[in-house]
């Protein structure tokens, strides 16, 4: 549920330029982590920190195999 609901949100931060610069302007992971579950909150996406780094791991894993 939580990955799914982690996808929802990924979807409508890359249609919304405001919840990207909001995301872009994190100084650190930890900070990224907190604002993306607190915006996804808000915008009906419940996940967890957890989801966040998952889907990040992935993303960078598919990225890595393109170029193996």
């Amino acid at each position: 549920m939580g990955l799914e609901a982690f996808e929802r949100f990924r979807q409508r931060v890359l249609e919304d330029t405001a919840l990207q610069e909001s995301l872009r302007d994190t100084p650190d992971t930890a900070t990224f982590l907190a604002r993306a579950v607190a915006l996804g909150a808000e915008h009906g996406c419940h996940f967890t920190a957890e989801d966040v780094q998952e889907a990040l791991r992935a993303a960078r894993r598919a990225w890595r195999e393109r170029w193996i």
